[in-house]
């Protein structure tokens, strides 16, 4: 794992929010959560220490979604000690990658042993339903991604192979067993980036399934290849809150978040059962 200077000068993050975060923090955490959109409920399942708005943090970026508090929480949960990012910003909201992977270069800074990121995505399997939780277990973004809100080369990277895999093998095998643990279906797949902030088209459906895509999101894919970057373990996982039909349909955001929220006890559960294994 680098440490937080290099994990700061990796992302060129202003040294004042570094700072500001890790004297909200302390110098080092066991575990950092990025809670996706609608899935930010999983913090009243922890023991809060402390919280913080993220307008209270020099130079960190807004949120301008619904479902994105813009709030960072203390706490702890099974002996460990985490933070809860609850809510993240997006390329589509004009923001760079140094600022869409902030919560993983600031995990790393903080020297922890793992990051668990959620997010909310589009289903493209047909065996998946509304509600499902699918580990991520490899990325595809598109090239014109890249120039839509993204830069997944990241500035100063260029002469840094991306590791392989992206994710420890030993490490989706305790995410497989913890959802065992709780009880939980767990579905598994390839997480497609989509700019946004859009839906996917019809077409964008059918190339991303004949890509071998399994759900379709316009968030995480650069904070697992900052964490990749920086050696930090990582669990991804996808709530699967509406299924792409051949038909013609309408997504809205108010459907995503709401169904997010009506699995975020599955995934309170799974997220907790992976904590006892660290």
């Amino acid at each position: 794992m680098i440490n937080q200077a290099n994990s700061a000068s990796f992302m060129h993050i202003p040294p004042a929010l570094v700072d500001a975060v890790r004297t909200f923090a302390g110098p080092s955490i066991d575990a950092a959560i990025v809670l996706g959109s609608g899935l930010g409920a999983f913090a009243q399942t922890v023991a809060v220490i402390d919280s913080l708005s993220t307008s209270d943090i020099p130079e960190y970026p807004a949120s301008t979604i619904v479902g994105h508090e813009g709030r960072l929480i203390l706490g702890t949960a099974h002996g460990q000690r985490l933070l809860l990012f609850q809510g993240r910003v997006h390329g589509y909201e004009g923001y760079d990658i140094g600022l869409t992977a902030l919560p993983a270069a600031l995990a790393a800074a903080l020297n922890a042993r793992m990051l668990l990121v959620t997010n909310a995505a589009g289903g493209l399997d047909p065996s998946f339903v509304a509600g499902d939780l699918m580990l991520i277990t490899d990325l595809l973004v598109l090239p014109a991604a890249r120039r839509m809100g993204s830069d997944f080369q990241g500035r100063g990277s260029a002469d840094t192979p991306l590791p392989r895999p992206l994710f420890d093998p030993e490490l989706l095998d305790r995410a497989r067993s913890a959802a065992a643990d709780a009880g939980i279906r767990l579905r598994e797949g390839t997480y497609g980036f989509c700019s946004g902030p859009t839906y996917e088209t019809r077409a964008e459906i059918a190339f991303f399934r004949h890509a071998g895509v399994h759900a379709a999101g316009m968030s995480t894919a650069a904070e697992i290849i900052t964490a990749a970057r920086a050696a930090l373990p990582t669990v991804a996982i996808s709530c699967i809150t509406n299924v792409a039909r051949t038909v013609r349909q309408k997504v809205t955001h108010e459907e995503v978040t709401s169904v997010a929220a009506q699995a975020s006890d599955d995934l309170a559960r799974f997220v907790h059962a992976v904590l006892r294994r660290m």
